[in-house]
């Protein structure tokens, strides 16, 4: 079913798939000089040029800002970007994670004056591949937008779709979020040493979590992997969406459940639930909960997620999209977000991002086929 409104308002990273990018922060120092200039930062003089430092060896330009929360300002721009009328976004999911971002996406291009309107079209199923499937169908739309992520790049090898993500056209990927473990705040569970002890003893403990071979399934795989359980034999409860994995926690459907770490945060801070642990690298600001690493779990593992464009994009009409994102990257408003979600400025544009796609989806299907998540 079509669901269709306009919105206003892995140590085991394992080392074998090497899947997580480091990142580099995005919040701009004053005054940037033009050789370390990226798309937002403050600049000292308008017409300064940054050679190649913007998106695909272009340009940037110190020009005096008069649009969005910058206005007034100095900042390394892109002289010829043309700021969007539309953006019309395929979510292959129901609401929850991938739409939280894609919304992020578009306020903050909204906010800071590079875009007019914004509508999303959920088509949850499958992995993300009924989405992808509807997305790659659409031609001669220069405003569709797909928003994807790690969990499509295990969604299409665990359905043995014959779709191809590459086949779109690859804008940006634009932040890492990592995982959370979660218990009803009343669980007997307190500590992750506990659960993972009953979870050893009774392996088809139901667990919730996204859609088959999502980033979720394939965290609490490797999660079965590191502590000698066999992901072949977990019970995996697949859901669509981050609310329906806090509705079947809490119901008691399930014992525990994983999404992206901003999924639970209303919930956790409610006290209604409560965090084992998270898969990134150190603590997440506003989470009560160690890492998996300090409680001697060897894992980190975090989704990213990315904008494609249709296929048919034409090349300036391209350009100009990677522009776009790339200079919201450094504005007020999209690192305001960066900050409320824990999310990681991971960030790699046009071509660049293309060339990160070549290098993980294989390495995500390799995932895959290790831990047996497929269909």
């Amino acid at each position: 079913m079509t669901l269709k409104k306009v919105i206003t308002g892995a140590g085991v990273i394992m080392s074998a798939f090497a899947l997580i990018i480091s990142s580099v922060p995005s919040a701009s120092a004053a005054k940037v000089p033009s050789g370390k200039a990226k798309a937002g930062d403050e600049c000292g003089r308008t017409g300064m040029i940054a050679k190649a430092r913007g998106a695909e060896g272009s340009d940037l330009t110190c020009l005096k800002m008069t649009y969005g929360t910058a206005t007034g300002e100095l900042r390394w721009w892109y002289k010829d970007l043309r700021p969007l009328k539309n953006l019309d976004w395929v979510v292959p999911a129901n609401p929850g994670g991938y739409s939280q971002t894609s919304t992020a996406l578009s306020e903050s291009l909204k906010k800071e004056g590079l875009l007019q309107t914004y509508t999303s079209t959920f088509r949850p199923g499958a992995g993300g591949t009924v989405g992808l499937g509807f997305f790659q169908e659409i031609k001669a739309k220069p405003e569709s937008v797909l928003i994807t992520g790690l969990a499509m790049a295990g969604g299409i090898p665990t359905n043995r779709s014959p779709l191809k993500l590459e086949n779109s056209t690859p804008i940006a990927k634009v932040m890492r979020e990592y995982q959370a473990l979660v218990v009803p705040a009343t669980s007997k569970y307190k500590t992750l040493a506990a659960f993972v002890a009953d979870w050893k003893a009774n392996p088809k403990m139901p667990l919730s979590g996204g859609s088959s071979g999502s980033t979720d399934h394939q965290f609490l795989g490797l999660l079965a992997k590191a502590n000698g359980i066999d992901p072949k034999q977990m019970n995996f409860v697949v859901h669509s969406g981050g609310p329906e994995v806090i509705a079947s926690v809490l119901s008691g459907a399930t014992t525990a459940g994983t999404s992206g770490s901003a999924e639970f945060l209303a919930q956790v801070q409610a006290g209604k639930l409560r965090v084992l642990a998270v898969s990134s690298a150190k603590r997440l600001p506003g989470y009560p909960a160690k890492t998996l690493k300090e409680q001697g779990v060897d894992l980190v593992y975090g989704n990213w997620r990315g904008v494609m464009a249709t296929p048919d994009l034409p090349e300036a009409d391209r350009l100009n999209m990677v522009k776009v994102f790339d200079a919201m990257r450094g504005t007020a408003t999209w690192r305001g977000y960066l900050k409320q979600y824990n999310w990681d400025d991971e960030w790699s544009a046009g071509k660049a991002y293309g060339d990160f796609l070549k290098v993980q989806l294989p390495l995500v299907a390799g995932v895959i086929k290790d831990l047996g998540l497929g269909g």
